[in-house]
């Protein structure tokens, strides 16, 4: 699994496990790109996924594991958004004292302001590791395969080049073949050996140089473990970190399940049930105010609206009343008038005298109509002898009670609904709030893991800043150690521990040298077998031998005479390569998968084919090749057929700058030629 890793965008999976065509078990997966496509970047990918910051080499500071780390995360051309965190990952399946697991590996990191902060995750059978594991998990990764084996498997042009080049190929061997029968644990084992015989040196012979010494060892142990913890603990303590974060989170998530949300509003809520109770006895003493002035009367409405409009009617009455006396008064004294003038006309009158008296009448009877009362002031009889000012009043009161009390009291009760309503909320969420013996354990408890986060916080920081400072001086201390030792060496009158020192010395040299000869002499007939295999030439070498000391390679022919490694050509130096780390693995013991990245880049035709028929099919139960199509063209692809599981092709995408995963390869991306092939 690669996800924005290098080349590769988002989530890319690929199966790598073999698979089974027509009846058989095919080893090979092949997988094709063109150069810049992202094969070595798989290989990267595995090594990582698989070893941390050991797949950039066992001295490797913090710094400089996470600049690797932040420079592998994907660039997605121009985009606005660019991935800040990436992932690999690996899933394989490890025998343990005839049990099958099968592990998940994941590591995942994200670029932060402080640097790239990354986190391991490892898994058996879908479970996390117990404790002790998860503490120690690239320790007990290096221990499942151990990173000086894994290269016997994992190995690129660059492996191939290193072992086929004539001056430096015993170096790399000598590499190999340490890692291989675990060498390197002997010369720890030599180291601690000296240090303590430093330790042993009689005081009255060696004097001040055996004072000098063993403060360089002492030093040099302090420094040794020191520098170890700093390396180990720069990746434990990044996810020491993402542990602590998730503990956190889980607590936090039982603080809320245990009504810590309410604990932290218990404040708030009591400051408003306090204005909640307020505002429901400001509303009730409004309710008691007016039940001491108008309210009552509400309950008659009834009354209150027949007495008003009673009022009313015989405040009309009253008008009138005082009208018509006025008017009565008034309209005698016209009539009077009218009569008088009506006499007054008689001598100079045309008209005669039964005329003369109905005009009188006539306007009498018109006068007499404006006393006829309106309806208003004769539908009611006055019942209530008040004064005006108390009509005025008392119809002023019934308004109040018929018109502005009821939406008054309305405006009360649903400010008192509401305020009542919500003081029933939170007097329900105070009830929910725990007792403080029951979030006491949480809360210590956060406080705890935020301590834990802030001193691995301090670590990493503290960590990168002294390995580089450990490592000077670890170099300046190991020069002055071998001068000491060496003038030691001349001065050193041993004792009895001292001879039991020698003694183990001499048994473990001879423990290292019968061990390196018996790996040495299997690795021999390996080799010469993967020899015979592979070379075109198969009577030119007859003879491997390995010299146990520097691991030089000497080569023989037919004859026993010796085949310098300049008569071979680049070509035949890569299958000599190829044969040595085939053999290799074979001694290992070891069942796992081979991956190989663009391994025929020097090769002629015969050699290429014997690779195709005799090495890619039965290197391993599993193998991966990550080729070129020039490597691996249509001709080869037909030949390596019947071996080939799956394919996958890598195909670069350059407007969008990422590698595109897809199935088949260069000329049957539908996968139907290799099933042809296989039959």
């Amino acid at each position: 699994m690669l996800e924005d890793f290098g080349l590769f965008r988002g989530r890319n999976e690929l199966d790598l496990a073999p698979r089974t065509r027509y009846r058989h078990r095919r080893p090979v997966i092949l997988i094709g790109g063109k150069n810049g496509s992202g094969k070595t970047t798989l290989l990267d990918a595995l090594r990582l996924a698989l070893y941390g910051p050991i797949a950039l080499g066992n001295r490797v500071s913090v710094r400089e594991y996470e600049a690797f780390l932040a420079d592998r995360i994907h660039r997605a051309g121009d985009t606005l958004f660019q991935p800040t965190s990436a992932a690999v990952g690996i899933e394989f399946e490890y025998a343990q004292a005839g049990v099958i697991s099968t592990y998940a590996v994941e590591r995942r990191w994200e670029r932060t302001e402080k640097g790239v902060r990354a986190n391991l995750a490892v898994t058996r059978n879908g479970a996390p590791l117990d404790e002790l594991d998860r503490e120690h998990a690239d320790d007990f990764l290096r221990d499942l395969i151990p990173p000086g084996v894994s290269q016997l498997f994992f190995f690129d042009g660059e492996k191939i080049q290193q072992l086929a080049d004539g001056e430096h190929d015993h170096l790399a061997l000598a590499e190999a073949v340490r890692g291989l029968i675990g060498l390197d644990h002997v010369e720890r084992l030599r180291g601690d050996l000296r240090i303590y015989a430093g330790k042993q040196q009689d005081a009255s012979a060696a004097g001040p140089l055996t004072a000098e010494l063993a403060g360089y060892a002492r030093e040099k142990e302090q420094l040794d473990a020191r520098r170890l913890e700093l390396v180990r603990d720069a990746d434990q303590s990044e996810a020491t970190l993402d542990r602590v974060r998730q503990e956190i989170a889980r607590e936090e998530g039982r603080l809320a399940q245990a009504g810590g949300v309410f604990a932290s509003k218990r404040e708030g809520l009591l400051a408003e049930r306090d204005q909640l109770l307020q505002s429901i006895a400001d509303a009730e003493a409004e309710v008691r105010e007016l039940c001491e002035g108008l309210l009552p009367f509400m309950l008659a409405g009834g009354l209150c609206g027949v007495l008003r409009s009673q009022l009313r009617a015989e405040r009309e009455v009253t008008r009138w009343q005082i009208y018509e006396a006025t008017l009565r008064d008034r309209l005698r004294v016209v009539k009077a008038d009218i009569a008088a003038a009506a006499q007054s006309f008689g001598p100079r009158a045309a008209t005669t005298g039964s005329e003369q008296d109905t005009f009188p009448d006539r306007v009498a009877r018109l006068l007499d109509s404006l006393l006829v009362p309106p309806p208003a002031a004769t539908a009611r009889a006055v019942r209530h002898r008040v004064t005006d000012e108390d009509r005025d009043r008392l119809l002023t009161l019934t308004g109040r009670v018929l018109e502005e009390l009821p939406s008054q009291v309305a405006a009360i009760r649903q400010r008192l609904e509401r305020a009542t309503r919500r003081l029933r909320e939170v007097e329900d969420s105070l009830s929910k709030i725990p007792a403080e013996d029951t979030l006491r354990p949480i809360l210590e408890r956060l406080q705890d893991l935020h301590r834990q986060l802030g001193t691995a916080q301090a670590a990493v920081e503290r960590n990168t800043a002294a390995v580089g400072q450990a490592d000077l001086r670890l170099e300046d201390l190991a020069r002055q150690q071998r001068r000491a030792e060496d003038r030691l060496a001349a001065l050193n009158t041993a004792g009895d521990r001292g001879v039991m020192v020698a003694r183990v010395q001499a048994a473990i040299e001879d423990f290292a040298k019968q061990l390196t000869t018996a790996k040495m002499g299997e690795l021999r007939d390996a080799v010469v077998r993967s020899f015979a295999r592979l070379w075109r030439k198969g009577d030119l070498v007859r003879r491997i031998e390995f010299d146990p000391v520097d691991f030089r390679v000497s080569l023989f022919d037919r004859h026993d005479r010796p085949v310098p490694k300049q008569r071979l050509s680049a070509g035949e130096k890569q299958i000599y390569a190829i044969s040595l780390l085939w053999a290799l693995a074979q001694v290992s013991g070891r069942p796992l998968p081979v991956v190989i990245d663009t391994p025929l880049g020097r090769l002629d035709r015969d050699h290429r084919t014997h690779l195709i028929e005799r090495y890619f099919p039965h290197a391993s139960h599993q193998v991966v090749i990550l080729s070129t199509d020039t490597e691996i063209d249509q001709a080869y692809f037909r030949e390596l057929g019947p071996a080939i599981s799956h394919m996958y092709h890598l195909n670069y995408d350059s407007a969008e700058a990422r590698c595109v995963v897809e199935e088949g390869y260069f000329w049957s991306l539908d996968g139907k030629e290799v099933a042809g092939a296989a039959e």
